[in-house]
């Protein structure tokens, strides 16, 4: 009898031992996370924001030099080449960073696909030029379109490359590639446009841009290309990809109809001055919002089974990037109008409205991209099909009604405001049932930093009354807005400030042990 009580008495023990060691070696796995998390996404803004500034700098420079009818050829190319893009990726990249056991030979395969779709590309883009020159009144186009359509080779390098480093967690290296490729770009750009060569300096400025970028990721990554296609592997990357793939071409056609048509019906300059007012908005948005994704989609991939981490993870994204974005795009709303008579010159204030309008559709991007990159980390790329058709059905039927009903461009641009509200309720569906993240949970997660956000762009509207000179009314708008909004943080406690002031203080304590 006693002999089996220290028997079942020693089993015990040793369960409680093993299950000690699990529980710590898992604490151990998601601390080790968390700090890899953190270390990419500092490395991934470090490298967004550098960038970002830099071709801010750079666009804010040419805008000065180059006339909005110069602007336009460029981007009626560029909306050609985000379709482009797309269909160059295939939604591969997306396969290859959510398949955990991505080989050597996956890489190759996408590899080759990839150069050998955009080569196909190519040849249809140089025979359809001189049609697209027809059809917007552009002759220059036609030699623009042959030229610029060499770099989608580039392209399609760089994109399995970017897939590679954003698996295996690298994001040292985007930081350096997208620096070189930025200033180097930035220089070309720059001493084109001021010697007169016009709509060429964008073009030289874009394609040194792309070449230089993958050239540095090339050299600066360990990734085997292999002389091999395999169609097996194709085959089951492309049973996940082709959804996310169409997904991003139904994207990709929403957000370029518009300009597309206003590029047709209307005038170059028209297009210019919304492709110019849209991009500023979209810039800030992005540098904090795909900043955080890019390192989001990758980590939450790595717990695709835990519904509870991914729900955690997916509440901290969107409560800690709309803290970020919301006072930015709100704070940029109020200061549209100086921003554009100061540094883009009067020739640009057209622009002032879409600037206002993109900065309302693009500061609930973050909730967008939460809810769909745990959808595609979860491999559920059938509900993200499902889910794109249906937002992109409503989106067409809501852009051909101002389309209709519209006179003028302005009031197109009021459709993209409308497609927001939908995507909002669309997007948020599915993670209610699948890691139980409600309406109630999200509006909880983002309603104080859009209040707090709200009163400082009332705070700021109300400082530009002021009658001063604008090259000092714009500076303390600014100054004024962000400290209205850091005071309101301090006086409401709010979770996200403690958030980032602690694991800043977590980062330096670690970095001193060290």
């Amino acid at each position: 009898m006693f002999t089996r009580a220290v028997d079942f008495l020693s089993a015990e023990v040793y369960n409680i031992c093993c299950r000690i060691n699990k529980i710590e070696s898992e604490n151990n796995a998601v601390s080790s996370m968390k700090r890899t998390t953190i270390v990419n996404t500092v490395w991934k803004f470090a490298e967004r924001i550098c960038a970002q500034t830099i071709s801010l700098v750079v666009a804010i420079l040419l805008a000065r030099f180059l006339t909005p009818d110069e602007y336009s050829v460029v981007s009626i190319v560029v909306i050609f080449f985000n379709f482009a893009n797309v269909i160059i990726s295939g939604g591969f990249n997306t396969a290859l960073i959510q398949k955990k056991d991505a080989d050597a030979e996956d890489y190759s395969t996408v590899f080759h696909v990839s150069i050998f779709v955009s080569v196909v590309i190519y040849a249809v883009l140089f025979f359809a030029a001189p049609s697209i020159a027809n059809i917007y009144s552009q002759p220059l186009l036609v030699t623009v379109i042959r030229i610029m359509a060499l770099s989608l080779p580039v392209y399609a390098v760089k994109s399995v490359y970017c897939a590679y480093i954003s698996s295996t967690l690298q994001f040292r290296k985007f930081f350096f590639a997208t620096i070189g490729g930025t200033l180097v770009s930035a220089v070309v750009g720059i001493y084109l446009a001021t010697n007169g060569y016009g709509a060429w300096a964008l073009v030289a400025q874009q394609m040194t841009n792309t070449v230089i970028d993958t050239l540095i990721l090339v050299l600066t990554t360990r990734m085997r290309v292999l002389l091999k296609i395999s169609f097996d592997r194709l085959k089951g990357l492309f049973s996940y990809g082709w959804k996310v793939f169409v997904s991003s071409l139904l994207s990709t056609a929403y957000s370029e109809v518009i300009p597309l048509f206003i590029g047709i019906k209307y005038s170059a300059s028209s297009l210019s001055h919304y492709t110019k007012g849209k991009s500023f908005p979209v810039f800030i948005s992005n540098t904090t919002t795909s900043t955080l994704s890019a390192v989001l989609f990758p980590v939450l991939s790595k717990y695709q089974n835990d519904k509870e981490t991914l729900l955690r993870y997916t509440r901290r994204f969107i409560s800690v990037s709309s803290y970020l974005v919301f006072p930015l795009m709100l704070g940029f709303f109020a200061v549209a109008d100086k921003f554009v008579l100061l540094l883009l010159t009067e020739k640009w204030l057209p622009c002032t409205y879409y600037i206002r309008v993109f900065c309302v559709v693009s500061m609930f991007d973050m909730i967008h991209v939460g809810n769909c990159e745990t959808i595609k980390a979860m491999g559920r790329s059938d509900i993200f099909l499902i889910m794109e058709i249906i937002k992109k059905s409503t989106y067409f039927t809501v852009i051909a009604i101002f389309m209709f009903l519209g006179r003028t461009p302005e009031m197109l641009a009021i459709a993209s405001v409308v497609c927001t509200l939908v995507a909002i309720v669309v997007n948020s569906v599915p993670n209610r049932r699948l890691i139980g993240y409600s309406y109630f949970k999200q509006a909880m997660d983002v309603l104080p930093n859009l209040i707090m956000s709200f009163v400082m762009c009332v705070g700021v509207v109300l400082i530009g009354k002021i009658n001063i000179n604008v090259a000092i009314l714009f500076p303390v708008q600014i100054i004024g807005g962000t400290v209205i909004y850091v005071l309101l943080s301090f006086i409401t406690r709010n979770k996200n400030l403690r958030y980032l002031l602690s694991t800043l203080k977590e980062k330096n304590d670690n970095g001193e042990a060290k």
